[in-house]
């Protein structure tokens, strides 16, 4: 593609292939075709061109947008905008109506067309019937290279518009005032030869190219395109500055530069803090020095209170949970228990079972703490069963 639309500056300007117009639909729009597909030439004899199947007029399709950008193709009266530039004849190169969109169809290249309101009204008049487009093309081979634009007329003529054509670019080769306009629009010194203007023109297209992926486009994105995405990332880049404290010119380094030094001024300082991990293991820790702790203590104070008299060693078990649950209510038991006889110390009832009574112990048990004889035989025998 590159190659093509460099060619473009060394290609010739034809119009040719008239197409009958059928009046605009009522929004003022019509898809019209510009050249057919395949090999054609032009009325005068000029030819032959050719564009090619479809996937050679998509090529087409896509070298023409490029070439136009933003820009909308134009249709103007009778070549008019070709005219103007030839000496001595003139023009006023008013526009009929602009190509919006372009499709490469298996018959050719059609273009959806916004007629001007009275391009409209004279087509419908039947004031103007025909169109002729004009592309540029490689002189020795005849291949379509690109659509520049197509005129009304109603008298297609090869040569009048070949002869306009070349006063663009004359023999093939820009010279005068349009040479140096392009030179300088290149940044080239006046007197490049053509192999300087197309290795120009192709290093502008890769640089477009490498700016498109850089912005996170694909390759064939149009100029509006990639200035869209360039100016977001400049915008994004301004908001980095200021929050790193810095201009909003501030150049691209400056600001990673004081981006990482935020990052590492924001470092922990390990004098101060532990890792999770760590912290969560010596909470670990902790909880089983604690369950271990009052174990200990627990088993203590159950021992104590059986050698005190103060509870049944059959209830030493139920002992250890109250105490592991609540010491507090464990102790308050202990401390208001009657001290139990030498008999309720050595003929607990150990195995609860129905019907069998519960010893003076156990019942005083189940009178401090609230617990009904029947709950308290069924722990006993729970236990037994254990």
């Amino acid at each position: 593609m590159q190659k093509a639309l460099a060619a473009l500056l060394s290609a010739a300007l034809v119009a040719s292939h008239s197409t009958v117009l059928a009046p605009p639909d009522a929004d003022g729009e019509k898809w019209v075709q510009l050249v057919p597909a395949g090999t054609f030439s032009g009325r005068a004899g000029g030819g032959p061109w050719t564009t090619g199947d479809k996937a050679a007029m998509e090529t087409i399709v896509a070298n023409t947008r490029q070439y136009a950008g933003s820009t909308d193709l134009v249709i103007d009266y009778d070549h008019q905008a070709v005219f103007g530039a030839v000496p001595g004849v003139g023009g006023t190169a008013k526009a009929a109506g602009w190509i919006k969109e372009l499709q490469a169809r298996d018959d050719g290249i059609w273009g959806r067309v916004e007629w001007t309101a009275a391009a409209s009204a004279a087509i419908k008049a039947g004031e103007y019937r025909y169109l002729s487009p004009v592309f540029y093309h490689d002189k020795s081979t005849g291949r379509v290279l690109a659509i520049r634009m197509a005129g009304l007329t109603n008298t297609p003529n090869l040569d009048l518009v070949a002869v306009a054509a070349s006063a663009l670019l004359p023999n093939n080769n820009p010279t005068g005032d349009n040479m140096d306009k392009i030179l300088s629009a290149l940044g080239l010194a006046k007197g490049t030869n053509e192999d300087g203007v197309v290795a120009a023109i192709n290093a502008h297209l890769t640089s477009s190219t490498a700016i498109a992926k850089a912005a996170g486009l694909t390759e064939a994105a149009k100029g509006e395109e990639i200035l869209a995405a360039v100016n977001s990332l400049v915008t994004d880049r301004t908001k980095f500055a200021k929050a790193a404290g810095l201009a909003e010119t501030a150049k691209a380094d400056d600001i990673v530069t004081a981006v990482q030094s935020a990052f590492a001024g924001a470092k922990p300082d390990p004098t101060k803090f532990v890792p999770i991990e760590q912290v969560t293991a010596l909470q670990n820790d902790v909880k089983e020095m604690q369950k271990t702790l009052i174990g200990d203590k627990a088993e203590e104070a159950v021992n104590t209170a059986i050698k005190d008299g103060k509870l049944a060693p059959a209830l030493k078990d139920w002992g250890l949970d109250l105490y592991k649950t609540d010491p507090k209510k464990f102790e308050t038991f202990t401390g208001s228990a009657p001290v139990l006889t030498k008999t309720q110390l050595l003929t607990p009832n150990k195995t609860g079972a129905a019907g069998e009574a519960l010893t003076e112990a156990q019942l005083a048990v189940c009178s401090q703490l609230g617990i009904k004889p029947e709950d308290m035989k069924k722990t006993l025998a729970d236990q037994a069963k254990a």
